[in-house]
């Protein structure tokens, strides 16, 4: 009797994860539309490149640093019916983003926006993670994180082909495809609710960390700074390199998709060996294949960039995971942490990186950042690995 129960919640994890995959995949996708219709919004709204800087500067600050408020929010409802309104405020306003006629526009588009966002990460991390008989949570959580990037990445292989077809105008017809999927995404995840763990409801502030929890978040945050600004200026090196504006694109692709593999591999061996060697050895491999990438021959460009992409975003949700488990039962405010407000945190380096960038060039400033993966790696060698003094 209890091999069968714990074969169907097993069985019922994975299906829930399933779903929470393709959830992800439609908020994130939906929500990268700005990125590759920039150039369209700069030319109709007369956008300065540092207003368009400061707009997508908001959404990021706006999704980061809100999701560890929906968090404990989260951690304190019974039903964390946010797994399902995030995604539809997501899909509604940048549906819109190509019908704005002013800067005011887009700015109320990119918020609410932002604002789905933040009330679905830590809400749908917390129903992969902190739950009961999550026996593989860091190859779920992998699932789970591989739907984001993985819609990011073909985000403007949708949204472009279809404006070239149809015209900016009728990008609102994208949300009855969205909330399709959403409704039929809900409707199966309501059968596949996980029993919680037991949770206070007792609010925490940030000084109620403990240690471990606070390395590991500087550990992200590290790690973050390198792949928030590669991933924004990857287009920018490729061309300067003598690439093609095409290959600049395929460059962001192929630097996301194989870090969605990355994680998916990395997921499972963590749980396995324990959080903190797979964070250690992927994060400390990352910085070679970058500075490869950076200053190697022409045709090892993106060879490397591949798998330098690979071992960058590998330990995102086996980050994820090691924080709910260094606090159990509060698992929506960590994923809020770790997710949103350690991606924050490491966005707001896009500014300085730029600034300097075209006072030194790009690559020079890039070399430096390509380094801060090794600083995160011996960070990580004084991690307090929680999963494995567990087992």
């Amino acid at each position: 009797m209890i091999h069968l129960m714990s074969g169907e919640i097993h069985d019922r994890s994975w299906r829930r994860t399933s779903l929470l995959f393709l959830g992800h995949f439609i908020n994130d996708g939906y929500g990268s539309f700005f990125a590759p219709l920039l150039p369209l919004l700069i030319d109709r709204l007369d956008l300065s490149l540092a207003m368009a800087g400061i707009m997508g500067t908001t959404r990021i600050l706006i999704n980061s640093f809100t999701q560890p408020i929906f968090g404990q929010i989260v951690d304190r409802m019974e039903r964390p019916f946010f797994v399902a309104l995030g995604p539809v405020l997501t899909i509604c306003a940048m549906s819109m983003i190509g019908t704005v006629t002013r800067s005011s526009q887009l700015f109320l588009v990119l918020i609410v926006g932002g604002i789905g966002t933040a009330l679905f990460h830590p809400a749908a991390a917390a129903l992969v993670g902190g739950v009961k008989g999550a026996g593989n949570r860091g190859v779920m959580m992998a699932l789970f994180s591989a739907g984001g990037t993985m819609g990011a990445a073909l985000a403007p292989v949708i949204i472009i082909p279809f404006i070239a077809s149809f015209g900016s105008t009728r990008t609102p017809f994208l949300i009855i495809p969205g909330l399709a999927v959403i409704l039929a995404f809900a409707l199966s995840l309501r059968g596949n609710l996980p029993i919680r763990e037991e949770h206070s409801h007792e609010r925490m502030h940030i000084g109620d960390f403990p240690k471990p929890l606070v390395l590991l978040w500087v550990i992200i945050v590290l790690r973050g700074m390198a792949g928030v600004t590669f991933s924004n200026f990857l287009a920018v090196l490729v061309t300067e390199r003598g690439g093609s504006h095409l290959l600049g694109g395929a460059a962001i692709s192929i630097f996301l998709i194989t870090g969605a593999l990355g994680g998916l591999l990395a997921g499972r061996i963590s749980d396995r060996v324990g959080r903190k060697a797979v964070i250690f050895t992927t994060i400390l491999l990352t910085a070679p294949f970058l500075l490869l990438f950076l200053h190697g021959p022409s045709w090892v460009m993106l060879p490397s960039l591949a798998i330098a992409g690979l071992f960058l975003f590998s330990s995102t949700p086996v980050g994820i995971v090691a924080a709910q488990e260094i606090l159990p039962g509060k698992a929506g405010l960590v994923s809020g942490v770790v997710m949103g407000m350690a991606w924050g945190v490491a966005g707001l380096a896009l500014m300085p990186v730029g600034w300097l960038a075209d006072r030194y060039g790009l690559v020079s400033v890039m070399t430096w950042m390509a380094l801060l993966p090794l600083v995160a790696a011996i960070l990580a060698l004084f991690y307090h690995d929680t999963n494995r003094e567990t087992a």
